[in-house]
């Protein structure tokens, strides 16, 4: 699988959600002439798109979209220590919020770096 193009694992990641690229994308808040020119067409996803992504399916494992590495959902454990710490305290739910949020935040900029690599190489394939 990780030899894959990301636009294919966004497009099996589409059938393992039941979906249709209509649908998926108006999960996402996208149009879909932009799902499909990634997926139909080959064009390479932005960052923001594939943050979305991300954000928007849950359990949806970003390593597995991004690179193809990993199951292609999490196992729900991030989800059953956001459960558990309900049980406590507010202050101990609201530094797990703040966890998961810098986390969500690092693998955007991951993300956006990734873009940004790519669009560099291209240029220097292209020249």
């Amino acid at each position: 699988m990780s030899q894959d193009a990301i636009n294919q694992r966004i497009k099996i990641l589409i059938e393992a959600l039941g979906m249709n690229v209509r649908s998926f994308s108006m999960k996402l808040g996208v149009s879909d002439s932009t799902t499909r020119n990634y997926v139909d067409k080959g064009s390479k996803p932005p960052a923001e798109y594939i943050a979305t992504v991300a954000s928007s399916i849950d359990r949806v494992n970003p390593s597995w979209l991004l690179l193809g590495r990993g199951e292609m959902f999490l196992d729900g454990s991030a989800e059953v220590q956001v459960v558990d710490a309900k049980r406590g305290d507010a202050s101990d739910s609201e530094q797990q919020i703040k966890t998961l949020q810098r986390e969500v935040a690092l693998l955007e900029a991951q993300l956006r770096d990734k873009e940004r690599i790519i669009q560099l190489l291209e240029m220097q394939v292209s020249k």
